[in-house]
């Protein structure tokens, strides 16, 4: 399941691809180069394909891609612009990963991937993940996975107080059960260093800046939103919160970063350099 539209996720595929760490992905193609392909991908909660289209290039390999999606409209936005030749190879599978995460990983795969989904899970599910990964020793690439960070300019009296529900508000059931939100990365990170892994961990922050009022736009929309379903008695605050950014963003005054994290982890054995 995603939860996101296929216009929040166009207009945000920029801005992911900019923000990817190099280091992991760098490490990626080291290990995926000297192992052969093709290579069989699984990307989990793959919208529209953003992942595909961002790594699939950067990948010294043939390459099979199963993409894991349950909301029908996004499937079909992503099935227009599947490779249709060349040495990636690519198909949907509908799948709800609340229920399904164990059969969509039986099929033969050696990479895990997904994008913008971690911290929308609970700690329980993660820990599905995990087990599965570490018993059939895939390899894992977890990217842009929310941190909780926001830095705002110019920065005004009631930013901290709305992020802070915002990220109260990441927390929530998102369909997973209680999300972990802001914590999601490090979690992750935390429980396969427990397994004796040695994961990669990395920034990969989104970065946005007078031009991108569109971009911007949407961001303070949707944290306003968020907010004022976390505390619906300051609701009047928030949305004149809301409408000051906003004033700034049109007014080509307006940067923000939005903190993020990308995530390695190598199977056993096949790790070669970093």
């Amino acid at each position: 399941m995603s939860g996101f539209s296929a216009e929040w996720l166009a207009l945000r595929e920029p801005f992911d691809a900019a923000a990817r760490a190099t280091a992991p992905e760098a490490s990626l193609g080291l290990w995926a180069g000297k192992r052969g392909g093709p290579l069989r991908i699984v990307d989990l909660g793959a919208g529209t394909g953003s992942n595909l289209r961002h790594l699939g290039p950067r990948l010294p390999l043939a390459q099979d891609w199963t993409l894991i999606e349950h909301d029908p409209a996004l499937i079909a936005a992503g099935e227009a612009r599947l490779p249709r030749s060349g040495e990636i190879r690519a198909r949907y599978r509908r799948a709800d990963l609340r229920s399904e995460l164990e059969s969509v990983l039986t099929e033969p795969v050696d990479l895990v991937t997904c994008s913008a989904l971690l911290d929308l899970v609970s700690a329980e599910w993660l820990g599905r993940l995990v087990q599965l990964v570490q018993d059939r020793d895939l390899a894992l690439l977890a990217v842009l996975t929310y941190d909780g960070r926001v830095s705002l300019e110019p920065g005004l009296p009631l930013d901290a107080d709305v992020i802070g529900l915002v990220n109260r508000h990441q927390r929530t059931d998102k369909g997973f059960g209680p999300a972990l939100g802001p914590e999601a990365g490090i979690e992750l990170a935390r429980v396969l260093h427990g397994a004796g892994d040695q994961p990669l961990l990395a920034l990969s922050d989104w970065s946005a800046g007078p031009g991108d009022r569109s971009f911007q736009r949407a961001l303070v929309e949707g944290w306003a939103e968020a907010a004022a379903a976390i505390a619906p008695e300051r609701a009047a605050a928030i949305g004149s919160w809301c409408r000051d950014r906003l004033r700034a963003i049109e007014a080509g005054a307006s940067r923000c970063r939005v903190g993020h994290v990308d995530l390695l982890r190598l199977p056993h054995g096949q790790r070669g350099p970093a």
